[in-house]
């Protein structure tokens, strides 16, 4: 049976119960409860509690590895896309990191960069809004009129 994301919850709570009141605060949202531990790990690794960090990575690992496809994506998107390995701790985080969850980061992280690499398109204007008129070419206010002479 696929882990869901209230298996990945009950996981977390067990090894980090001080973590209740942020998880519940999550409405029960997959993508924030995931968001949430993100943080907590990142946390960790800021201060330089590399043990908790590790403990983290570890967790995430176990339950990514029988995700269900929701969780998965949670895991990807809300999680490994907000870990970062910069600064001093990186080289020291990114080797507690399990082989797993390090190849899922750089799927991700070469993802990203692509849909960055890709041509950007303008945005549309809000519902309601007049789109701006490039400048140089002024739209005339009132249509011009032909005069009998």
């Amino acid at each position: 049976m696929a882990h869901s994301s209230q298996d990945f919850v009950a996981a977390v709570l067990r090894e980090f119960p001080e973590l209740r009141e942020d998880l519940t605060e999550s409405g029960g949202l997959p993508h924030h409860e995931v968001g949430e531990f993100a943080a907590f790990t990142q946390a960790a690794k800021g201060r330089g509690d590399l043990g908790t960090y590790e403990r983290c990575v570890t967790l995430v690992d176990g339950i990514y590895a029988g995700a269900d496809a929701a969780l998965a994506a949670a895991i990807r998107g809300s999680y490994l896309e907000h870990l970062d390995f910069e600064g001093s701790r990186g080289p020291a985080a990114w080797q507690l990191m399990p082989p797993r969850l390090q190849a899922a980061w750089n799927q991700v992280s070469a993802e990203n960069r692509r849909l960055m690499a890709l041509p950007q398109k303008s945005a549309k204007p809000q519902q309601g809004t007049k789109p701006q008129q490039p400048k140089g070419k002024h739209k005339r206010e009132t249509p011009r009129r032909h005069r009998r002479r």
